[in-house]
């Protein structure tokens, strides 16, 4: 059996290996691996009533601690795994409050 290469084939190639990488989730955002976990160095950036968050992968060993929230919030999050991507937060901060998150567990914080 002979394969028989056209003019279009590179283009296939290219065309079919963009989706594949387009599909990837190289940082692991879609994956239940995320906790919220506080961080005290970045203290000073935090608004009053709120305490600095980084949501981290341990597995990818990825971090955003771009985020805060408050003490009640952070300790009822704290341990539970949840996907980055069910994450929500204000975006008109810096640092970004979390709002919710869909816990990995069926439950909503």
């Amino acid at each position: 059996m002979s394969v028989i290469f056209t003019a279009t084939t590179p283009r296939i190639a290219a065309l079919s290996l963009g989706f594949l990488l387009a599909g990837c989730d190289f940082d692991g955002k879609k994956d239940c691996n995320w906790t919220l976990e506080p961080e005290p160095r970045m203290e000073a950036e935090a608004e009053a009533g709120f305490i600095p968050v980084c949501a981290r992968n341990r597995q990818t060993m990825k971090e955003d601690c771009r985020l805060q929230a408050t003490l009640d919030y952070a300790k009822s999050s704290f341990g539970r795994k949840f996907r980055h991507s069910d994450m929500q937060a204000d975006k008109s901060t810096y640092p970004r409050t979390v709002s919710a998150i869909k816990f990995c567990d069926g439950k909503k914080g």
